[in-house]
């Protein structure tokens, strides 16, 4: 018994200690993403708001657990927690029905389920806390001893729990209705004739009372419908928003109930296991459990979405302003998704080494430059850092606004409200930045940010003085005009015209003519600089440079900028590979894959590398 009760303890252990090094040390950017995208506030109102309608308690309460992802650790330790939870009520129900060795290790089955959902960047939190709610409330029904006594707690708790969970109040009814069943059988397992009648009679009430109850835990979305007429009737049958897009049916937690259910009729047919050693089911249920997280998890959920994580990743950092870990990252694997190469593209900026390293990355054109806004909730909220930084502040205020009013849960972003209020700051809108920087009070997180902020009001010396504030408000645009995403290069030599000491405008504007295959305009470009020095012409101008003079002079030596000999060598190199082979490309890859010249020859301006996609 000794070893048993170890057992129960040391599995669960286990357990909690996979799923927090999972999510703190592999995935924790989808914690991340998860956090920046809902606004959880401290105030009456939002309480209100949030718990108007069923199944608002537990989203309510899921939010307040995933603000604190924005520290990986944190997060990681609440959601181990959360589905360890889930492990030990399960357990907890089935040793109601029947103790039966095998039933600790099926009580993780649930818990590796979900944990498998949570892999998904749109599988919300308030899911697992409903389903909490519901497992609490299934078991504290077990705990009355008569029959009727059980039966009120179940009418009860049916009002009780669809308010605070929503649909998931079913599974609550059906596993006390089998408890019921089960104790029944029990206690009545009679054989004698003259007791027959009263057994049929007492069959016959307990099921009319579990049609009752089923009836009238099925009734209360419409009833809830009839009064409550601002959501669609779906929202009532699942009243938790366990995913993004709550206007989609999430089926996987239906079948996750049933999974629930299953558990516990398996358990009751299993046979005795009476004579198997205390050590031997010990070792046994340790290996099955291991081998099930590493087949569900590692080589099921962690694949599929590596590719999302690494997206998330380079989102996390450009939001965090950790430069040197994004080209940290990108050295190890260069980005190759448009929003993540504009990441990498920034952050190069920032560390001076644009002109001079782009191209030693995968390029995907433009857009992994300035990313053209789209109807999405992502894209626009990667995008508006680099026009943000630019010095193009209504167009990342644009990005930043219609990214939150795209989010399909219908919630607020903290990271764009943080950023439109900045935007408001820097364009002088005070009282519009006021009302942005007082949301953010309200919370826990960046109430810090918001008071610090909130300083700068009405104090243009002081905002001037920002290190990034006021060089931004510097740079702005001087005159209106028409933003135009086919015109990028356009806007971009209005603004530099208008801004002539802004490096980030002119860097980017002759990094965007490269990108483009822009050669015409690119000596164009290159040519506007009046009040930059550079030590050498970066690398990959010098290339374009030299391709451009080619193109109509043979003697390399007359060309008038200051080109590296060794630059002038590889070109000769380069054009002798390329006109004596027919396919040339594999040669030159080897060679000159990171250099302007394979870009322009070779690469697609609408070219990506995604073979597993982040999808919204």
């Amino acid at each position: 018994m000794q070893k048993k009760n170890h057992l129960d303890y040391v599995l669960p252990a286990i357990y909690g200690l996979c799923v927090f090094l999972f999510f703190w040390k592999m995935f924790p950017y989808h914690l991340h993403f998860q956090e920046q995208f809902q606004l959880f506030q401290y105030t009456k109102n939002y309480f209100i708001e949030t718990c108007s309608r069923p199944g608002g308690f537990c989203n309510y309460t899921g939010r307040f657990i995933t603000q604190f992802f924005l520290s990986s650790f944190v997060g990681a330790l609440l959601v181990s927690c959360l589905l360890t939870g889930i492990q030990q009520l399960v357990y907890a129900i089935t040793k109601q029905f029947h103790k039966h060795p095998a039933a600790l290790l099926f009580s993780f089955m649930p818990s590796l389920f979900y944990w498998y959902l949570l892999c998904d960047e749109n599988t919300q939190t308030g899911g697992i806390v409903a389903l909490l709610f519901t497992l609490i409330t299934a078991f504290a029904g077990t705990f009355p001893k008569s029959h009727f006594a059980r039966r009120i707690y179940l009418f009860a708790s049916i009002p009780v729990l669809y308010w605070l969970a929503g649909g998931t109040v079913i599974l609550s009814v059906i596993l006390m209705i089998g408890f019921e069943w089960n104790s029944f059988r029990s206690e009545f397992n009679l054989s004698r004739k003259e007791k027959s009648k009263k057994k049929t009679s007492l069959v016959i009430r307990h099921l009319l009372l579990d049609i009752a109850a089923v009836c009238f835990a099925s009734s209360l979305p419409f009833i809830a419908k009839y009064f409550l007429k601002q959501y669609m009737l779906s929202r009532y049958l699942w009243g938790v928003d366990y995913i993004h897009f709550v206007n989609y049916t999430p089926f996987t937690i239906f079948y996750l109930w049933i999974l629930v259910i299953l558990i516990v009729v398996v358990i009751l047919l299993l046979p005795a296991m009476n004579k198997i050693r205390t050590s031997i089911n010990y070792s046994i249920q340790i290996i099955a459990l291991m081998v099930c997280i590493y087949f569900v998890i590692m080589k099921g959920a962690y694949p599929q979405n590596m590719m999302k994580e690494e997206i998330m990743k380079y989102d996390y950092l450009c939001r965090m302003r950790n430069w040197e870990k994004i080209i940290e990252t990108a050295n190890r694997k260069s980005p190759a998704i448009p929003m993540t190469v504009a990441c990498l593209n920034l952050a190069l900026y920032k560390n001076g080494q644009l002109p001079e390293k782009m191209f030693d990355y995968f390029q995907n054109g433009p857009e992994g430059l300035l990313p053209t806004f789209q109807r999405d909730f992502m894209i626009p909220t990667v995008g508006s850092e680099p026009y943000y930084f630019l010095g193009f502040v209504n167009t990342a205020q644009r990005f930043a606004f219609e990214a939150m009013e795209a989010l399909p849960d219908n919630q607020k972003s903290a990271r764009s409200i943080k950023r439109l209020a900045e935007t408001n700051l820097i364009n002088g809108y005070y009282e519009t930045a006021s009302k942005y920087i007082h949301i953010l009070e309200h919370t826990l997180f960046y109430r810090k940010w918001a008071k610090y902020a909130r300083t700068f009001l009405y104090d243009e010396a002081k905002i001037d003085a920002h290190p990034e504030w006021g060089e931004i408000r510097r740079f702005q645009i001087k005159t209106d005009f028409l933003f135009s995403n086919k015109e990028k290069d356009m806007m971009l030599g209005i603004f530099f015209q208008q801004n002539p000491d802004n490096r980030m405008a002119y860097e980017y504007l002759l990094a965007y003519a490269l990108l483009a295959k822009d050669i015409r305009n690119f000596s164009a470009f290159f040519q506007l600089n009046k009040n930059f020095t550079y030590r050498q012409i970066p690398k990959s101008w010098q290339e374009a440079l030299v391709y451009i003079w080619g193109l109509n002079n043979s003697d390399m030596d007359a060309i008038p900028f200051p080109v590296s000999s060794s630059v002038k060598r590889e070109v000769v190199n380069y054009a002798r590979i390329y006109t004596s082979m027919e396919s040339p490309e594999p040669a030159l890859q080897k060679q000159f894959s990171k250099t302007y010249w394979y870009y322009l020859h070779f690469r697609d301006v609408n070219q990506t590398n995604t073979d597993t996609p982040l999808q919204y």
